[in-house]
């Protein structure tokens, strides 16, 4: 038997405004739809949903069909799979399809960090924590902590890292916002202002957010232009929302689609200098494919960003080295002493070495 449940009433019988957003109703009616599924000993029939969730009373099988599939999708993109079977076993309503959700598909895995992952999840939560993403991030650490992973283990812990000003510039209202669009597959729209252009409004399904440095772009499919196209996240101007019309997960995030492919063919980085380094053999062969030509036994590849570019090199540990030009040098340098720094706070080699 599945109770009644309305997008008005949540957990304990609390009651909710009765104004509630659309993206409330749709968190809502996912949650109801989890607890009908979670509560029925077997398989529960279309019929059943339709009467039991305000969510989708009212709807046409048509229309039923179509956004229960965007509901199974989101939740699936949670790590929640709904089972569906035609023939059902002696708890289901007979004759129609049905729906379940199994402990096993629910059910979270065990979470099992090693002391040099807790010292990264630390460092990211003490990143993040003055900025518009603060509150999310001291939720992952105490439900970690809830699970018994100790994040006590590192040598000083999260406040004793300096985040600095860089996640500040990185985390601005419209970062947590393009985030929560992207992880809900929601088409959203802003206004644009590109140097030397006039302002337009820009209409995307967002894909990824990526950053060089202390710059934050935006990929996605432009509606209007009908491509792929990337933003800086500081040209918006405004606030980003979600489109009218566009409910959440009704577009799909092409397979091949790679951040840093696009970034580096985007128009909003073109590249404006080159760099000379020196590549261990057999090491860091995402820089070698982009080499440009090469100086004896150096490569020599195109960046547009200083920071974004000493970030990448610095990623791959001692199997590159710089030689020229001296301000990426600096830049690496900088890099390599900052996170020297924090491992020190962390617990120094013994974290490198767990």
């Amino acid at each position: 038997m599945v109770p009644r449940l309305s997008p008005g009433l949540g957990y304990g019988g609390i009651v909710n405004t009765p104004r509630t957003s659309r993206q409330r109703q749709q968190t809502e009616r996912l949650m109801n739809l989890l607890i009908a599924l979670r509560a029925s000993r077997g398989w529960v029939s279309r019929k059943t949903l339709m009467s039991a969730i305000d969510g989708y009373s009212g709807l046409d099988e048509v229309a039923f069909d179509r956004k229960f599939s965007r509901d199974k999708e989101l939740l699936r993109h949670m790590g929640i799979t709904i089972a569906t079977r035609a023939e059902h076993d002696a708890y289901g309503d007979a004759g129609e399809t049905g729906y379940r959700i199994s402990t096993a598909d629910y059910a979270m895995g065990d979470v099992d960090l090693t002391p040099a992952e807790v010292a990264a999840v630390t460092v990211a939560a003490a990143f993040w924590a003055e900025t518009e993403l603060g509150e999310s991030s001291a939720q992952a650490l105490t439900k970690l902590r809830a699970l018994g992973i100790d994040l006590g283990q590192s040598a000083a812990g999260p406040g004793s890292v300096d985040p600095g000003t860089a996640a500040h510039r990185l985390a601005s209202a419209n970062f947590a916002t393009a985030l929560h669009h992207i992880n809900a597959r929601e088409a959203v729209g802003f206004r644009y202002h590109k140097p030397g252009q006039s302002v337009r409004k820009v209409r995307l399904e967002p894909y990824a957010l990526l950053s060089r440095g202390d710059r934050v772009y935006l990929f996605g499919f432009d509606l209007d232009r009908e491509a792929r196209r990337t933003f800086r996240l500081s040209r918006v101007e405004g606030g980003i929302a979600k489109l009218s019309g566009r409910e959440p997960g009704d577009y799909e995030i092409p397979e091949d689609f790679s951040p840093q492919l696009a970034l580096q063919s985007s128009s909003e980085m073109a590249v404006v200098a080159e760099a000379t380094l020196r590549i261990r053999a057999h090491r860091a062969d995402p820089l070698r494919r982009r080499q440009i030509r090469s100086d004896g036994d150096d490569v020599i590849i195109g960046y547009s960003d200083v920071e974004g570019l000493a970030a990448e090199i610095v990623g791959f540990g001692d199997a590159v080295d710089v030689v020229d030009p001296p301000d990426l040098v600096r830049a690496v340098d900088r890099r390599r002493e900052t996170i020297r720094d924090s491992l020190n706070r962390l617990g120094g080699t013994s974290v490198l070495s767990a």
